[in-house]
């Protein structure tokens, strides 16, 4: 059970690296990273209503790409929808998820701290990348198969979930170092103030001997005046 396990997934992997595939994965798990490392590194903002609602429409795009390969195979049409019933089934699903999310992302029906998971990036991506496996697959698909895409999704989860930390440890890394910038520059700023300070008071002591020195000097003027004006006095007397 576990090497036919291993197997399929072995089998999905491959087939995710198909260049038919490739052209409808790749933008998913671009951007599914690119969300991911952002969010990680700037941990203070948030994700906003406006997100939610765009990252439901995916789900609506990405069933419509699906009908459309549906309709293309053997140019069957919509025949197809016949011949492929578990495909197609899986594809309204899609398009039936993608739906609702809109809508209740746009009427904001559920609670922010739901809809942030509901409709993340990795929930709504990897949704969308396990229906595009199922309905690219070729195999028959029995309790195994499914069992196989599940893990295969859980095994992504972990994943995007571990590139986290990498991210986290140097953003903490990164601020650290600006922590240690800022308070040098504390430091210096403060040892800077210290100096002026010390300019100041050795200025304002030298401006205090200046006025001392003018005020002895105009005092011993004012006395020399008044000798003068005494003996002028006493001679005008005589």
């Amino acid at each position: 059970m576990v090497m036919e396990l291993f197997k399929y997934i072995i089998y999905f992997v491959n087939l995710s690296l198909t260049p038919e595939l490739l052209w409808n994965i790749t933008p998913l798990f671009i951007a599914t990273i690119l969300i991911v490392v952002y969010f990680e590194i700037y941990r203070e903002e948030s994700y906003v209503r406006s997100s939610y609602l765009s990252n439901s429409l995916v789900l609506i795009f990405v069933s419509m790409a699906l009908f459309r390969y549906l309709f293309s195979i053997g140019g069957g049409g919509y025949f197809n929808l016949v011949e492929y019933p578990a495909k197609s089934l899986a594809v309204i699903f899609l398009l039936f998820v993608g739906v609702g999310l809109t809508k209740f992302n746009f009427e904001h029906v559920f609670p922010e701290r739901f809809s942030k998971y509901i409709s993340s990036p990795l929930t709504i991506n990897l949704l969308a990348y396990g229906i595009i496996l199922f309905v690219f697959a070729s195999i028959k698909f029995n309790f195994l198969s499914i069992l196989s895409l599940i893990f295969l999704i859980s095994i992504l989860i972990a994943v995007f979930n571990l590139i986290k930390f990498p991210i986290r440890k140097l953003r903490k890394s990164i601020e650290k170092e600006k922590k240690k910038e800022r308070l040098k520059n504390t430091k210096e700023a403060i040892y800077e103030i210290d100096e002026l300070k010390r300019e100041l008071k050795s200025r304002d002591s030298e401006l205090k001997q200046v006025r001392l020195k003018e005020a002895e000097k105009g005092k011993i003027e004012s006395m020399k005046l008044k000798k003068i004006i005494r003996k002028e006095k006493v001679g005008k007397k005589k």
